[in-house]
């Protein structure tokens, strides 16, 4: 299990002392992409040839984005996230309200925000058990940041937000079917995973450097879970706290462990900001006149199949 703090990690969003007022909302999320898909077959033309062609297909699941709010206190706002496309199917805390006909595509949270208390004495909510990733939210709950509570009520709540999309007939970008070549049209480097007991996890180029050079995936060795909470930190530009990236990898290594075939090779890398917009949008508002700033920093990594 990684430590709670890393001492090779030093956080750039400073929490501000409880008389500041400026907000900080906090995410990260992991993108699977499917790119196995079917081929589908036409009538024989008039020489009895079968033309195959590539169809939109497959789900793309958005997982366990997790959120996080830190800085001032207040006393009434509502956080809301917005789909653009598919549908919102796993919502923690109980939302307030959702939008969406046959499909939720927003939905919304009304919260106080207090100070963040040690972990020990942090009350624990009450998760429904059939709720996916219940298993991990131990491990988001020791993330200091404020604690959230209903507005009227001043029930606690808990002290991140969760939600999942499931997009269907997904279809790639530029007509992109194979693996690595995904993974480099949204990042430069990635990390090359193999399942197993103990999943080994190496640096990967995705593509050429202005050289012409690369760095292969066996470049520099196996990387231990210290120095690939580092990348992902780097990743996010050293904006989120270092307990939230030690949640998101503690939350994902079990899946190349337990949740994938041994020698199964997965690819996973950051998506730009633009990408992220498009599988959801936050927006917090506080019900006040207080003049404050909300910096929202969101980490999505996409993770697609090699093998």
């Amino acid at each position: 299990m990684l430590p709670l703090l890393f001492p090779f990690m030093v956080d750039t969003v400073e929490i501000p002392p409880p008389d500041f007022y400026d907000l900080f909302v906090n995410e990260w999320g992991v993108v699977i992409f499917n790119i196995e898909g079917t081929t589908v077959a036409g009538a024989p033309d008039e020489h009895g040839n079968i033309h195959g062609s590539r169809q939109l297909y497959g789900d793309l699941a958005v997982d366990a984005p997790v959120i996080w709010i830190h800085g001032g206190f207040f006393e009434d706002a509502t956080l809301t996230v917005k789909i653009p496309q598919g549908s919102l199917t796993a919502l923690f805390p109980e939302p307030d309200a959702t939008s969406g006909d046959e499909i939720t595509v927003a939905a919304s949270w009304n919260l106080s925000a207090r100070s963040s208390v040690p972990a020990g004495e942090r009350p624990l909510p009450d998760v429904p058990p059939e709720t996916p990733f219940a298993w991990a939210m131990k491990y988001w709950q020791k993330v200091p940041s404020m604690e959230l509570y209903f507005p009227a009520s001043e029930e606690y709540r808990s002290n991140f937000l969760y939600y999942e999309i499931d997009i269907p007939f997904w279809n790639p970008p530029e007509g992109i079917y194979e693996a690595k070549t995904l993974a480099g049209y949204y990042a430069p480097d990635g990390l090359l995973i193999t399942a197993g007991n103990n999943p080994e996890v190496k640096r990967i180029q995705l593509i050429p450097l202005p050289d012409g050079s690369g760095i292969p995936a066996n470049a520099a060795g196996e990387l231990d879970d210290e120095a690939i909470c580092t990348i992902i930190c780097d990743w996010g530009g050293n904006n989120l706290k270092s307990e939230e990236i030690s949640a998101l990898w503690q939350t994902w290594k079990p899946f190349f462990s337990a949740g994938s075939i041994d020698d199964e090779q997965w690819i996973l890398f950051p998506l730009p900001w633009d990408a992220v917009d498009e599988y959801s949008t936050l927006f917090l508002e506080v019900h006040d006149d207080v003049d404050r700033e909300i910096t929202y920093n969101r980490l999505f990594l996409g993770l697609v199949r090699v093998n």
